[in-house]
C-alpha cells in the first residue's frame, strides 16, 4: 500500500507562492518564509519542499543556464552527484522534473523535484529523501505533483 492511500491527507494553502498542495496529515511545517516552505515527519528523514525562485526577466533556460542549475543540484547532495532531466505534468503546466542522486553524510540520498518556469519565476515541489525511502518519496511527490492547485494567475 502506498503513501497516497494509507495517509490522511489535509490542504494547506501558501497563499505567498501562489499554491494549494494536499499533504499527508503526519507532515509538519518546519519553516515558513515568504518563498519557502519546509515540511517534514518527525523521526522520518524525508522532507518536502515548495519555494519560488526569481530569475527576473529570463524568458526561457538556456543550455548555460541548465549546466549552471546542474551544478548546483549536485552540489546539493555531493560531489559526484548524478542529475537526471526530464519532462514532467505539475498540475496541468509543463514542467522540469529532476532525480538527483548522491552521498549525504556519507549514506546515498536522492532528491526529486518539478519546477514550473513561468514570467521569470520557478515554482518549484522537492521532495529529499534517503535512497532506503525511495518508494515512499517517489508516492508523496506524484501525490503532491498531481494534486498541487495554483491559486493565482500566471505571471509573464
Amino acid at each position: 500500500m502506498g503513501l497516497v492511500q494509507a495517509a490522511e491527507a489535509r490542504k494547506l494553502a501558501f497563499p505567498l507562492l501562489g499554491i494549494e498542495a494536499s499533504v499527508p496529515d503526519a507532515y509538519t511545517i518546519d519553516e515558513a518564509a515568504p518563498a519557502r516552505v519546509i515540511l517534514s515527519r518527525k523521526n522520518n528523514p524525508v522532507g518536502l519542499s515548495f519555494y519560488r525562485v526569481e530569475f527576473g526577466n529570463l524568458d526561457k533556460f538556456t543550455p548555460a543556464h541548465n549546466r549552471e542549475l546542474e551544478k548546483f543540484l549536485r552540489q546539493r547532495l555531493g560531489k559526484g552527484a548524478r542529475v537526471e532531466l526530464s519532462s514532467q505534468n505539475l498540475a496541468g503546466r509543463p514542467a522540469t522534473r529532476v532525480l538527483v542522486t548522491g552521498l549525504r553524510g556519507g549514506k546515498p540520498w536522492q532528491m526529486l523535484a518539478a519546477w514550473s518556469f513561468r514570467g521569470g519565476q520557478a515554482q518549484v515541489v522537492e521532495v529529499l529523501y534517503p535512497v532506503a525511502q525511495r518508494n515512499e518519496a517517489g508516492d508523496l511527490f506524484a501525490q503532491i505533483c498531481r494534486q498541487l492547485v495554483w491559486t493565482r494567475p500566471e505571471r509573464g
